[in-house]
């Protein structure tokens, strides 16, 4: 059964409903970017254990063990904590993340953010205040080159012949 056009929300018995535009009381409007609406969440207060695969921008606001992956990007917000490895195009943290980083385009650790684990990408940005600890590798992202001809493995010029040994 899939639902389209409405979203998870964690009800507490007693608690008054606030609205999906209405920050949290105590959030600072300056603490992430605002939830965009292609994003895939995990709200404030869930706690998620598993593997996740995801096509979608990610933004994580709760907690997560496990595996992520995603085609797109994954956003960790000031609240969000992280206990996996994460393999994305790109890797934004504000909040809290234990794990090794893998990232196509790049990695970005705000002021806020701490990771602790290895990053993999071909750009690092680390902010002031920021907390980062582990290693990097850091490589240039291939370039593909398209051109209308296609160079078949067989069309490679031979090596060159050896000269010749000087006769005695």
């Amino acid at each position: 059964m899939a639902i389209r056009g409405m979203g998870w929300r964690r009800l507490v018995l007693g608690a008054p409903e606030a609205s999906a535009t209405t920050p949290p009381a105590g959030a600072s409007p300056l603490e992430t970017p605002p939830a965009g609406d292609g994003y895939v969440r995990i709200e404030r207060g869930v706690e998620m254990t598993g593997r996740l695969v995801v096509e979608r921008p990610l933004r994580i606001e709760g907690e997560f063990r496990g595996e992520i992956e995603s085609a797109n990007a994954v956003l960790v917000s000031e609240g969000g904590t992280v206990e996996a490895p994460i393999r994305a195009r790109t890797v934004e943290i504000y909040g809290a993340v234990v794990g090794n980083v893998v990232a196509s385009r790049e990695v970005l650790i705000h002021a806020s953010g701490r990771l602790h684990g290895d990053v993999e990408a071909p750009s690092l940005v680390v902010s002031r205040g920021a907390f980062f600890n582990g290693r990097t590798r850091m490589y240039r992202p291939e370039r593909v080159v398209q051109s209308d001809a296609v160079t078949a493995p067989d069309a490679v010029a031979p090596a060159p012949a050896p000269a010749p040994a000087p006769e005695r």
